[in-house]
């Protein structure tokens, strides 16, 4: 009786996994990120915090979300064509709500590999155009973020020395994922550079990813300035959110919780980034004296948000691409448009 070789047995599952359809995917998402948050204790959390906040700043933060949302959606869309030329608006941004979702559930490094894997399978993209649209996200938002940090340590008094000593308590366990990381990455940069010939497939890879702004510079800096615009929006529902819990708020206090701790927990291997993000918060208004737990709250509300957010949106792209008369054929590439 014949076996069949390991290789192909892998391939198939691989191609069977890419036939679950999205909508299923989005699903299986929401619900296995509910259940971390349960075990988190945040649903909870949730339920106990609302009954006390002011209900106008919740309703306007929540519309605002919604189009923090969609500007995500567009980013995503600016991306693709930024790396391929063209794109399908609804297919990216249904692969993109469907990622974020996972990003809930899982650590930044699933959750990108997800992102750029589902918009590849949407829209019919190249390695190279998947790897660049899947750094360049990253890359933006860490510049946007990584600014709007350097801004708030330098304005507000004692911020460096604090986050320091909260940053410590945390130090080993990203230790130790660094050096797994550097291992994993020195293993395959050792496969991968063997022979010339994939030194130079390699190095001409890494050079459209890194070189892909200046094929497209309009569209690289209007990806830039939605992320900005992204940012602001989070910025603004921070504020309602914080408003909401009766703490007064000022503009040192939300660009601190809107910038620091969201970034770390975005880079974080801990699921959606989560306790990282909130105990830095928690410093953020120790520093602006202001009390942590109702910020915390806050936090607990913008992080439970995002499912109802994206879930209205959500099902408002799959409307529009079940009344489209036929489905888009995978894109061609436009390398060259």
């Amino acid at each position: 009786m014949s076996q069949v070789p390991p290789s192909r047995g892998l391939t198939s599952k691989l191609k069977g996994l890419s036939r679950i359809p999205t909508p299923v995917i989005f699903v299986g998402s929401i619900l296995l990120a509910v259940l971390v948050l349960w075990w988190q204790g945040q649903l909870q959390k949730l339920i106990d915090t609302v009954s006390d906040a002011s209900v106008t700043p919740l309703v306007i933060a929540l519309a605002i979300y919604l189009v923090g949302l969609a500007i995500q959606c567009y980013r995503w869309h600016a991306l693709v064509v930024m790396a391929h030329g063209r794109s399908d608006f609804a297919k990216a941004s249904e692969a993109f709500l469907t990622s974020v979702v996972i990003n809930y559930a899982a650590p930044v490094g699933l959750a990108v590999p997800s992102r750029a894997a589902l918009t590849k399978r949407a829209l019919g993209l190249d390695a190279s155009a998947t790897g660049t649209i899947a750094l360049w996200e990253i890359g933006v938002d860490v510049l946007v973020l990584g600014f709007g940090t350097v801004v708030w340590l330098i304005l507000a008094p004692g911020a460096i020395g604090e986050v320091g000593t909260e940053l410590e308590h945390s130090a080993g366990r990203y230790a130790l994922f660094g050096v797994l990381g550097a291992i994993i990455v020195a293993l395959a940069l050792v496969f991968l550079l063997r022979t010339e010939t994939r030194r130079a497939r390699v190095l001409s890879f890494g050079r459209s990813i890194l070189l892909a702004p200046l094929e497209r510079p309009r569209v690289a800096l209007m990806t830039l300035l939605v992320t900005i615009a992204y940012w602001v929006t989070q910025g603004l529902v921070l504020w309602l959110l914080i408003d909401a819990m009766h703490v007064e708020t000022t503009f040192t206090l939300v660009l601190g919780i809107t910038t620091l701790p969201i970034l770390v927990g975005m880079l974080s291997p801990i699921p959606g980034g989560a306790v990282v993000r909130e105990a830095l918060m928690y410093v953020v208004a120790r520093l602006a004296d202001v009390p942590g737990g109702e910020v915390v709250a806050a936090a607990v509300i913008y992080r439970m948000a995002l499912f109802g957010g994206i879930l209205v949106l959500y099902l408002i792209i799959r409307a529009w691409l079940a009344m489209r008369p036929t489905p888009p054929t995978p894109l061609a590439d436009a390398s060259t448009s």
